[in-house]
């Protein structure tokens, strides 16, 4: 692959998300106008005996969203069928050409609730009752396979699995296959939906909060787990432009690195993060920050530390999450979307439940209230286990 050119303009031209607070944009954005939050008990299957029973779940009833048969639906998995989902609504809205389009998602579980479900259907019933097609549902290449096949982009697959960075990073390698010339049009997000695996694995961690996430307040004591789905249709702005497309934002360029230090805890200091922020801004400003903004004590201190040192005091920042939970592989996707919607109507989304911040967390934090604003250009950060971290650049078209 030819070296990404940094010059080349990548346009926004499509955009699509499902998750707990709502089915399209539109929903989503009335969900955020009215600071109404999508957390709620938990109801795909029993969490009576963890910290917390709380999620934010998606409808339970996907069927009516699909653009494929109901035997076809059978053959995905959640995950797969949130990502088909999102991915109408983006390719539907922007009308870019599908030939060389690839698809390039990020998530963290795949298929593992299908997974599960098989082995506890052969624990409990026997090998001949638990259908083998339902492993064949859990791999994490499985959303990008399903799209690509429902919709007929032909440019590629692209898969990637960085724990909670993953559709952040996944939006990163799209634009540089947009840069290098390698696709013409990319579809770039990420999926994930709840399973037991994850969602007993954070509450072990002691990572949830028995409350809904009140990210950056005093009194936060972890994460709400969440599911959805998000894409972008992204294009060279050249060529949006010349087929007279309705371009949403710029992605102006994104940010990645690692922090190398610790396989749950971000570094203390937010350097990791800091370098995604400052790789993405280089010698650009930004008017709003859509933090990853977990509401874990040490994630929520070190992205405050990290937006200080990139950024400064004055800049304006909210946690979507709030609303919406943690989407985990889906959430760069899931708040990019938010990101571009916030600049389109300048409006910047608020930090729910916030009555107190924290000692460590002395930022403007847009609390409880969507605040009008102008805003040119915004980032949005999405940090993942491992120390993965990846900052993405959106502004409006120019």
């Amino acid at each position: 692959m030819r070296k990404p050119d940094p010059n080349v303009r990548i346009a926004v031209t499509g955009a699509g998300i499902i998750c707990a607070i709502g089915r399209n944009k539109e929903e989503v954005w009335r969900s955020i106008v009215e600071s109404r939050d999508g957390i709620g008990k938990l109801t795909r299957f029993p969490g009576e005996t963890f910290p917390t029973d709380l999620a934010a779940e998606v409808d339970r009833d996907l069927a009516p969203m699909l653009p494929i048969s109901k035997r076809e639906t059978k053959r995905l998995s959640r995950t797969d069928l949130l990502a088909v989902i999102a991915a109408r609504e983006a390719l539907e809205q922007s009308g870019a050409p599908r030939e060389r389009a690839i698809v390039a998602t990020g998530t963290s579980t795949g298929g593992l609730l299908e997974g599960e479900d098989y082995y506890f259907t052969r624990l409990v019933r026997g090998r001949r009752r638990a259908p083998a097609s339902r492993v064949l549902q859990q791999p994490t290449s499985g959303p990008s396979d399903a799209v690509a096949r429902v919709f007929n982009l032909g440019g590629g697959v692209v898969s990637n699995a960085t724990a909670c960075a993953s559709a952040g990073a996944a939006i990163g390698m799209a634009t540089d296959y947009l840069r290098s010339h390698h696709a013409d049009v990319a579809l770039a997000g990420g999926s994930d939906a709840l399973c037991r695996l994850t969602y007993s694995g954070f509450n072990v961690l002691q990572a949830v909060d028995p409350a809904p996430c009140s990210p950056f307040a005093a009194d936060r004591k972890g994460i709400t787990l969440g599911e959805g789905a998000a894409y972008l249709v992204l294009e060279r702005f050249e060529d949006a432009v010349a087929r007279g497309a309705n371009i949403l934002a710029e992605l102006r360029s994104y940010g990645a690195s690692c922090d190398a230090h610790h396989p749950t805890a971000p570094a203390e200091d937010g350097s990791g993060a800091e370098a995604a922020m400052k790789m993405a801004l280089g010698a650009e400003t930004v008017d709003y920050v859509n933090a990853h903004g977990t509401g874990t004590l040490l994630n929520d201190s070190a992205e405050t530390k990290a937006i200080l040192s990139a950024v400064g005091p004055k800049i304006p920042v909210s946690s979507t999450k709030s609303y919406f939970g943690h989407t985990l592989g889906a959430s760069g996707g899931v708040e990019a979307v938010i990101t571009v919607l916030a600049l389109r109507e300048q409006l910047a989304p608020p930090t729910l439940r916030l009555h107190v911040a924290a000692n460590d967390c002395t930022l403007d934090y847009i609390p409880h209230t969507p605040r009008p604003m102008e805003m040119r250009s915004a980032l949005s950060n999405t940090f993942g286990f491992g120390g993965s971290n990846v900052s993405l650049l959106f502004s409006l078209p120019e």
